[in-house]
Formats: structure tokens, C-alpha cells, sequence
């Protein structure tokens, strides 16, 4: 991992060290998080007036020990259902990408709930791998809009409720779910910048594939910002490979004012560094932690669904999402990325 972070004598670079020395402050004076414990998990229904109910996994810290083989879709050994331990535990929220589902990030979630988060995820219904029903405008809508119905029912329905603070909420997205993020957080898209982005460079994925096409016909433009789904409640936000980059300066970030982990890949196709997350980090400055990662892709993210399985009985999609360059260990990024986000997670919401 290659963390820009340690890049010397640059105005940005002593802004991002000032950042990081506040957030370590934190974390040495308020602790939120007890240490490594067994994870739970539960499936939950979040009922979703006028759409389809929104089915949401949600891993948390429990004293019940896990079954020693895979139990979940993800293949992951967690205790169903088992009872929460803590209290005034904090809650981050995952936002999968375009055609993902909530198990996507599994080894995310289940490293936060071990160091005593709870986690969850939504299936963004109209936009899973199951179901592509909906419009891009519908789905860069909804996407906000099923974060905060699902922060609403796990403070007030869920049955262990009481043991959720009610602080601020963390939220890491990826991908589309990166857009997601920036919206709740209070980005609102410059579709002029973005339109302009595609006449220059048509070839890049979210122009080729017509997303800004779609957005533009949709008339997303006009929308007021407060259609774009600022949630307050969204204390602190872990962005990788954010999509619909291009749209971002420093204008339509200006209401973003909560610390953001950003992560990027520098042999990203989808997502191109420089066009994306780059000028993100230049616009937020101070507000923004960076992380830039060598030899690795788009789909270095991701990491649950790459197994022997994948491999043998679908080795076209194995090579899509799972391949990587000779010498960047997948694994192993996984095992340091979520450590950083523990890390930023415990100092970030405790400063709030």
C-alpha cells in the first residue's frame, strides 16, 4: 500500500498530518470500541412505504462463540441472531456498488463488528446484482435515501436497538456506493463539470457506458441539493474508488465539512485515479485522509466473493473482479485497509 500521506514539504500533504494528528488525538482520549470479539450477524427487513422492502445484513459484537464452518452467503462463520454485547456501540453504515449486494464487504463488516461496531448493509434495491430495475436517476437517489430509512429502523425497530449509541454514524462506500457517500455527507454533483468531462474524454467508463447521459436526461441538474440526500446524522465517511468523480470540485464539495478516508487504486479503469479521486482529495484539503494504492484495480475492494469456487466454476467472472497484477496481495491490502478504517472510525466518531 502506498499511502500519500508520507509524501514530504507539500501544503497538502502538512494539512493531512495536521488532520491525522487531531484524529490519533481522539482516539488516546475517548474510547468507543472495546477490543477484538466474536461477530454476530441478523437479516433484516426495513420496510421501504411505496418501493420494495429493503433487506439489510447487520454484523455486531456478540459473546456467542461463531459455528467453525461458513454459515452466511458470504462464507462467513457469525453467530445468527445471536445476542449484541456492548453498549453504546456505534453504527457504520456499508454502501455496496453498481450491481453489488450487502455481502460485498463482508470482511469489512466483520472487522469493524470485532472491534465492537455495529455494521450494516443494504441490498440497494433497483440496483443489485438480482435486481437492475432501476433508472440511474432513480438509483443515485434511492441509494441516500436507503442509508438514512435504514439508521432510522435500526435506532428505533431493531430489537437490540439499546445497544446503539445515538452519536454520530460512520459510513464507508464503495464504488457507486463512494457517490452514495459523498451524498449523504453533502456533495452535490456539478453536472456541468461532468457533461464537459464526457465531450473531452467520452471513453471513460461512466461516460461510455451512459451514465452521465442518463443523469442529463433526467435533468439532475436542476435538482436543489437537498435532494441529493445530506443525512447530519453521517459523522465521519470512508470513500473507495468513488464513482461520478468527474462531477466533484471544489464548489459541489463545499458542504462537506466530517473528516473522509479516501481510498483509490492507481491502476483503476473504471474509476481513473486522476480524474476522480484526486481532485476529490484537492478539493476537501484538510477534510480528507488519503489513501493511494499501487498495482491494484477496481475491484481490489472487494474480496468475499473471490474463492476457489469463483474460480473453477465461473473463471470468466473470477478474471473480471478477482485478478489482480503479479505482486499486489488482495488478502493482504484487505487485512491493512480495515485495520485504517477501525482506526479512523474509533478517532473519528469519538471526536464528535
Amino acid at each position: 500500500m502506498n499511502n500519500n500521506l508520507s509524501r514530504k514539504n507539500t501544503p497538502l500533504a502538512n494539512a493531512k498530518r495536521s488532520f491525522l494528528k487531531r484524529l490519533l488525538v481522539a482516539s488516546q482520549i475517548a474510547i468507543i470500541c472495546s477490543g477484538a470479539q466474536a461477530a454476530g450477524f441478523s437479516q433484516l427487513t426495513v420496510p421501504d412505504p411505496g418501493h420494495k422492502d429493503l433487506q439489510i445484513g447487520v454484523w455486531y459484537p456478540t459473546a456467542k462463540h461463531a459455528p467453525s464452518e461458513p454459515n452466511t452467503p458470504f462464507n462467513q462463520a457469525l453467530a445468527l441472531d445471536a445476542d449484541i454485547e456492548g453498549e453504546h456501540l456505534p453504527l457504520v453504515m456499508l454502501s455496496h456498488g453498481f450491481g453489488g449486494w450487502q455481502g460485498g464487504h463482508a470482511d469489512t463488516a466483520k472487522a469493524l463488528a470485532e472491534a465492537g461496531f455495529v455494521v450494516a448493509a443494504p441490498s440497494h434495491t433497483g440496483n443489485t446484482f438480482r435486481d437492475m430495475s432501476s433508472t440511474i436517476d432513480q438509483w443515485m437517489l434511492d441509494r441516500p435515501r436507503h442509508i438514512s430509512i435504514s439508521i432510522d429502523f435500526l435506532r428505533k425497530q431493531w430489537r437490540q436497538a439499546p445497544a446503539l449509541n445515538q452519536g454520530q454514524v460512520g459510513l464507508f462506500g464503495f464504488s457507486a456506493g463512494g457517490h452514495t457517500a459523498l451524498s449523504l455527507i453533502g456533495a452535490v454533483p456539478n453536472m456541468s463539470k461532468a457533461i464537459a468531462h464526457c465531450e473531452s474524454d467520452p471513453s471513460e467508463f461512466i461516460c461510455s457506458e451512459g451514465f452521465v447521459a442518463g443523469m442529463v436526461t433526467a435533468d439532475m441538474g436542476s435538482l436543489p441539493a437537498e435532494a441529493w440526500g445530506k443525512d447530519p446524522r453521517i459523522g465521519a465517511a470512508a470513500i473507495a474508488a468513488p464513482g461520478l468523480g468527474i462531477a466533484y470540485d471544489k464548489k459541489a464539495l463545499s458542504d462537506v465539512s466530517v473528516p473522509v478516508q479516501l481510498w483509490s487504486t492507481l491502476q483503476d479503469k473504471r474509476v481513473p485515479h486522476a480524474t476522480n479521486s484526486l481532485p476529490i482529495a484537492e478539493a476537501l484539503q484538510e477534510r480528507v485522509e488519503t489513501h493511494w494504492i499501487d498495482n491494484a484495480g477496481h475491484f481490489a475492494f472487494m474480496v468475499q466473493q473471490c474463492t476457489e469456487k469463483l474460480k473453477k466454476f465461473e473463471p470468466d467472472t473470477w478474471d473480471f473482479i478477482c485478478k489482480d497484477n503479479e505482486g499486489f496481495d488482495r488478502r493482504a491490502f484487505h487485512q491493512s485497509m480495515n485495520a485504517e478504517m477501525v482506526r479512523f472510525f474509533k478517532a473519528s466518531l469519538a471526536s464528535q
